[in-house]
């Protein structure tokens, strides 16, 4: 499966990449939204984005994800480690959630949801 993860935590980026790399994913990391402008070219099969971006929220990112035809489609799991992560995804229409901070199991179980 073909994941983009963006996340503007160096730490956090490496140690989810390394960790879906290790469970057979292919991923595609980027530390802000521009690489929303690339889905085209991207095509991921799911997008695993912070909240908490430096430039902007990444729930109000999901949002636009949700309202555009062209990529309502895509799975978008919100992370964060913000207390009202669950009501922020229901909000904002993410497909799910995973609150930091997470341990291995839960991450990769929650990509498993969304295997094709």
């Amino acid at each position: 499966m073909k994941l983009l993860v963006i996340e503007d935590n160096r730490d956090i980026e490496e140690i989810m990449d390394f960790i879906l790399k290790d469970d057979g994913h292919e991923v595609v990391s980027c530390p802000d939204g521009s690489s929303l402008d690339l889905l085209d070219t991207i095509k991921p099969d799911v997008i695993l984005m912070d909240d908490k971006l430096a430039d902007v929220r990444g729930s109000a990112l999901c949002l636009q994800l949700k309202n555009n035809d062209a990529t309502k489609g895509i799975p978008v799991i919100l992370t964060s480690a913000m207390p009202d992560l669950p009501n922020t995804a229901i909000k904002y229409n993410a497909d799910a959630y995973l609150e930091k901070p997470f341990n291995i199991d839960s991450l990769i179980e929650i990509i498993k949801r969304f295997a094709k």
